[in-house]
């Protein structure tokens, strides 16, 4: 594809311009001399390269100019892997911001490396990184500069490392999935299993916020968390991807900042897509759409699902299905059109954009683009609603909440400043494999007139 750019006589006269701070003559002079529409929103966005004289794709960031950095440096390292450097150079040569970029990053720039849990198919640890992630390029001294700011400013910078299990022979298909919002990739010295950099969440996941501090919070903070969850769920669509395990554990919360992790991360890394093993169904049960149950494929619209148990989670502030076994009983029930229920209200409004979304049939499910609109939608007008008295939103939100003062006195997981509520022992909420037998086809239950927030479970 032919790659448009700014002539030198273009560039002369627009090199003084405020990018930031056009005059009336200079926007109208930029819409004359800059004719193609990428280059001039960008022109507009983030200014000119000082270096190469073109607009910048990011603020700081010109990907023309630093990928020839990138380049000139990949003799300087090896993972020892040959598709992972071919994944690093490739994200190195393609990003067009810095947080797209992915690193080798040796182990020893990591210290204090201590436990944190232990998941499906990962062991997850926390450390301090020496150096911290690439900001930009430091055109005086021709090197990187780095930055250990990222959502909140510290002075070391902790970050995640996700142990691969079995990853020494990590597979090509693996690899694309999960490097999503990763700052790099590193590798155990002791197991020689690959490790995912991420950034390090001081609230821990979006299931650990929700246990500390759901009592307190009100209607416009959970819409704000299902915005910013719609939102990224949004971003990894558009670019044609699947997350397949998406839940309140993999979703990572600090302070306003919600980030979806664990991109593909819920099956063993080893695994070739043309094993039948590829096929097989891993995630956590509660979250799992219906058809993907039955041994259907991981799609878009199984996503959606998961983000409407999600939003039925955060908006009640239990885990799904806690209090019973997450067994193949819970599957047939799912499949027959069983979903999470709670006698915590919900305004209708909120609930009709969580029905859709776990919709039996995965094409009454909304898009994500809709979805995030759906939900940005509501969350404005509750944010504004103190200038509209009219607003529905606010009527079933003051009506929510004075129903569920009432509730929650004499109910026992809504006392005190955290949530108490006993899960269930065979309840599990980290991914495994999924191997049920003869499903039932999934349909929908018949809403239960007398309860909104309940559904009538349709047995055989």
């Amino acid at each position: 594809m032919e790659e448009f750019k700014l002539s030198d006589d273009v560039f002369e006269k627009i090199k003084d311009f405020n990018y930031w701070n056009l005059t009336n003559k200079q926007e109208f002079l930029i819409d004359k001399l800059i004719l193609n529409e990428e280059l001039k929103e960008r022109y507009k966005s983030n200014g000119l390269c000082e270096d190469c004289k073109q607009p910048k794709t990011d603020r700081k960031w010109c990907k023309s100019c630093n990928s020839k950095h990138f380049q000139q440096n990949f003799k300087n390292w090896t993972s020892g892997n040959n598709e992972i450097d071919k994944l690093i150079q490739k994200a190195q040569l393609n990003a067009k911001e810095n947080l797209k970029i992915l690193e080798w990053i040796e182990y020893d720039r990591f210290e204090n490396v201590e436990y944190l849990a232990k998941g499906g198919f990962g062991t997850i640890y926390k450390a301090i990184w020496k150096d911290g992630y690439i900001s930009e390029w430091d055109f005086e001294n021709n090197q990187w500069i780095r930055s250990k700011y990222y959502a909140e400013n510290y002075k070391n910078f902790p970050v995640v490392l996700k142990c691969l299990h079995n990853s020494q022979d990590i597979t090509v298909d693996f690899l694309r999935e999960c490097v999503t919002f990763c700052f790099g990739i590193t590798k155990d010295p002791e197991s020689n299993n690959f490790m995912m950099v991420m950034p390090y969440s001081k609230d821990g996941s979006l299931r650990q916020r929700l246990n500390n501090s759901f009592n307190s919070m009100k209607w416009e903070g959970k819409l704000d968390f299902l915005q910013k969850i719609a939102n990224g769920l949004k971003d990894i669509h558009s670019q044609g991807l699947i997350h397949h395990d998406i839940h309140c554990g993999n979703i990572l919360s600090n302070f306003e900042f919600i980030r979806i992790t664990d991109l593909g991360l819920c099956r063993p890394a080893n695994v070739k897509s043309s094993q039948d093993e590829y096929k097989k169904v891993y995630g956590v049960l509660p979250y799992v759409a219906p058809e993907v149950l039955r041994g259907g494929k991981y799609t878009q619209e199984s996503d959606i699902y998961g983000f409407g148990i999600i939003a039925y989670e955060v908006c009640t502030g239990l885990p799904p299905y806690h209090d019973i076994a997450h067994d193949k009983i819970l599957a047939i029930s799912i499949c027959k059109g069983l979903r999470p229920k709670s006698d915590y209200k919900v305004p209708q409004l909120i609930l009709d954009i969580i029905k859709q979304c776990w919709d039996a049939d995965p094409l009454k499910r909304p898009k994500a683009q809709e979805l995030y609109k759906l939900v940005d939608n509501l969350y404005d007008e509750l944010y504004n609603s103190n200038y509209d008295d009219d607003s529905e939103i606010k009527k079933q939100a003051e009506e929510a909440v004075k129903f569920n003062e009432k509730f929650t006195s004499s109910s026992l997981p809504y006392n005190g400043t955290t949530l108490l509520y006993t899960t269930n022992p065979q309840a599990v909420y980290t991914s495994r494999l999924l191997d049920f037998k003869n499903l039932p086809e999934p349909k929908n239950a018949v809403d239960d007139k007398d309860d909104d927030n309940s559904f009538e479970y349709l047995g055989n």
